[in-house]
């Protein structure tokens, strides 16, 4: 879908993108082949092409930095078909909701091979290391949350990768509600230990955790891993659902 993108070229909205793929334009080498002529004259059309031009070469050198800056968070999904494959699902927990008075518990990463966890008290520190070179972070609510709250734990840490926050993706599709909702909506399940469990419950599984329970962050630590085990699933459907809805073909099913 990136190589069908061209919104973050300069004078070009959805509108435009949409048109363009109308008239035939449904790449970057479609566009190169056969620049279409454009309102605003040639000075216009040649900065839109410069901008197709430099983010080809981009895309062939792997750099991931170049279109984490130029796409607008609400685009940065249509990477994963470049970048999905290498990317970092990631979700947190925490004591609480708010930034000021909780820290962050854990921290969950899923890469499609293997899930790591980061304690607080065991780990926690090596967290920033493990996404140095990663170039996409995949999350739910990220851009609200697992971020800010990760920035504020460690203000140091800068996200230079591509984010696919699939919230917004996937309420574009239609599927309303948290994490879990969207999940039973598309018949992924969980756990028995773990399917009742919200956010709430999270922050009380710590607190028992540190009053000596060490069966309570068993239960945690397979809450997070379905968390972020779970995105993937989730991520691939956005993905394909999305494509076809703007380009035309069959929308998938999760299974």
């Amino acid at each position: 879908m990136l190589q069908n993108t061209f919104v973050h070229a300069p004078w070009v909205g959805y509108p435009t993108e949409t048109r363009l793929w109308r008239q035939g334009f449904r790449t970057w080498d479609d566009f190169l082949e056969r620049t279409p002529p454009f309102r605003g004259g040639s000075e216009r059309a040649a900065a839109i092409r410069n901008e197709i031009e430099r983010s080809r070469s981009r895309l062939k050198e792997g750099d991931y930095r170049y279109f984490a800056r130029r796409l607008r968070p609400r685009d940065q999904w249509r990477a994963i078909g470049e970048w999905g494959g290498r990317a970092a699902l990631l979700d947190i927990e925490t004591t609480g909701l708010r930034r000021t008075r909780h820290h962050v518990t854990i921290v969950g990463l899923h890469d499609g091979r293997r899930t790591r966890q980061f304690i607080e008290g065991v780990d926690l520190d090596e967290f920033p290391a493990a996404i140095a070179k990663v170039p996409m972070l995949v999350t739910f609510n990220g851009s609200r949350f697992d971020l800010p709250f990760l920035q504020s734990w460690w203000p140091q840490l800068r996200f230079e990768q591509l984010h696919a926050d699939l919230l917004y993706p996937l309420h574009s599709l239609g599927h309303y509600g948290g994490l879990k909702e969207i999940e039973a909506s598309l018949g992924l399940e969980r756990t028995e230990a773990t399917r009742d469990l919200r956010g709430s419950d999270a922050v009380t599984l710590w607190r028992r955790f540190n009053r000596g329970d060490e069966d309570a962050l068993d239960v945690l630590m397979e809450y997070n891993r379905q968390d972020v085990e779970n995105l993937r699933p989730l991520m691939q459907y956005a993905y394909a659902a999305l494509r076809a809805k703007f380009l035309g073909g069959r929308p998938p099913h999760l299974w």
